[in-house]
């Protein structure tokens, strides 16, 4: 990002920059125009009126005036982009024209006036400060006005030319010095603004991309401090079958390429179940259904879950036979890519576990080992979706009708034996 500023012209070397800028900018000041806008009607009638009143037809001052109630009401009355396009540059020319017609034509009047005086500053603070030009058109249109005003006082006996460097020179470079200070710092502002803005972006980005969505917010709004808890929960394992024999003979790239294709295509049916990654070990991924945050029937969308993914990975295989890398397994005997899945439901630990460090959110307790433990046994029962009692009689009448009964497993630690379903 180049946010440069330029000394001379007090706006950004970047082009696109400076519109960014500039449109930011807008948001701040719009209203701040259409008040503006409607301050010089009235200012401009009120200054007709008072002409009028007094019988004294001076058609320079009322044209002048006239002039800038028919721009105003037109600038008031246009599209906000339009408004926001042209505004600054059609006043700036309406200031540089106008202001010098107006003091040439009513010369006489207006250089006896006594508090013609302050003309020349109220200028160059109305152009400089109150109108907010950016820099090079304050200085143009300020200069004009200074310059036609000061036209104004030169036969006033008591302007020397001390008095008139002391009154009228030293405050307007003072003026235009704090004006160009102020565009410097404001662009530098928010060039500092956008950087924080880009980087939280960017850290916001990033923090879901490594933990999904809630995962994240809870994250955030918890300043990254999510204790463990106890939760019931249902935990998921699913690991490619045969992957070693897969990749084998994929170089790096390919290897990356193949995973990266299958977990984004995972990823998406287990966000669309409210699922959470909690894990990718290789090829294997690891799931938590119902925290971090609460999620009902948690049991019965991890099965639905699971026949998603099973049905999403045909239509990988299909699009993997198409563009022909199936190549890499079909040489090696294997006509399809098969996943098998663990399916527990229980209670568990869940928050940040780790070091101060470094801290992963995870969960942990018995029903994650026997998740894992159920994944595996897939391979002894011929199966690609097994899940525990618990699970099966926590699921609604339409899918128990396509679940079966397929064994028992002894797990570790256990001595009773564990019955497992399969759909």
């Amino acid at each position: 990002m180049n946010d440069t500023i330029s000394n001379l012209t007090c706006t950004f070397e970047n082009a696109e920059f400076e519109k960014r800028y500039l449109a930011d900018k807008w948001l701040k000041v719009k209203k701040f125009y259409r008040n503006m806008l409607i301050g010089f009607i009235i200012l401009n009638l009120l200054t007709i009126f008072n002409i009028l009143s007094k019988g004294n037809m001076q058609f320079q001052s009322i044209f002048t005036n006239a002039v800038f109630i028919v721009f105003s009401i037109i600038f008031f009355l246009v599209s906000d982009s339009f408004r926001e396009k042209f505004i600054e540059i059609s006043f700036a020319i309406l200031f540089s024209i106008l202001i010098p017609i107006w003091f040439y034509t009513d010369f006489d009047r207006l250089s006896n006036l006594p508090h013609i005086v302050a003309m020349p500053l109220l200028m160059s603070v109305i152009c400089l400060n109150l109108f907010p030009f950016n820099f090079l058109k304050a200085f143009i249109v300020s200069s004009i006005s200074f310059v036609s005003s000061i036209a104004l006082v030169q036969n006033f006996p008591t302007i020397t030319v001390p008095v008139f460097i002391i009154i009228y020179i030293f405050p307007f470079t003072v003026l235009l010095v704090n004006k160009w200070k102020i565009e410097i710092d404001n662009r530098m502002d928010f060039s500092k603004s956008v950087q924080i803005n880009d980087t939280k972006k960017l850290m916001h980005e990033t923090l879901k991309r490594y933990f999904g969505d809630v995962l994240s917010e809870k994250i955030l709004s918890h300043k990254g401090r999510i204790e463990g808890e106890t939760r019931w929960v249902t935990i998921c394992f699913t690991d490619i079958s045969a992957y070693s024999t897969i990749i084998e003979h994929m170089s790096p790239g390919v290897a990356v390429k193949f995973l990266n294709e299958y977990f984004n295509s995972m990823h998406t049916i287990i966000e669309k179940y409210n699922g959470q990654i909690l894990n990718y070990i290789g090829d294997s991924i690891m799931m938590v259904f119902g925290a971090p945050n609460n999620l009902e029937d948690h049991e019965k969308i991890a099965v639905e879950c699971a026949i998603d993914m099973r049905n999403e990975l045909v239509k990988l295989n299909n699009k993997w036979h198409e563009n022909q890398l199936s190549r890499y397994w079909k040489n090696h005997g294997i006509d399809n890519i098969y996943v098998r899945t663990g399916i527990h439901t229980g209670n568990v630990i869940a928050g940040n576990i780790g070091s101060e460090k470094m801290l992963q959110y995870s969960t942990i307790g018995d029903v994650v080992n026997v998740a894992s433990r159920l994944e595996n046994a897939n391979k002894d029962f011929n199966t690609n979706i097994c899940m525990s009692q618990e699970v099966y009689s926590a699921l609604t009448d339409d899918l128990i009708d396509q679940a079966e009964f397929v064994g028992e497993i002894t797990l570790k630690g256990r001595k009773m034996v564990s019955k497992v379903y399969s759909i």
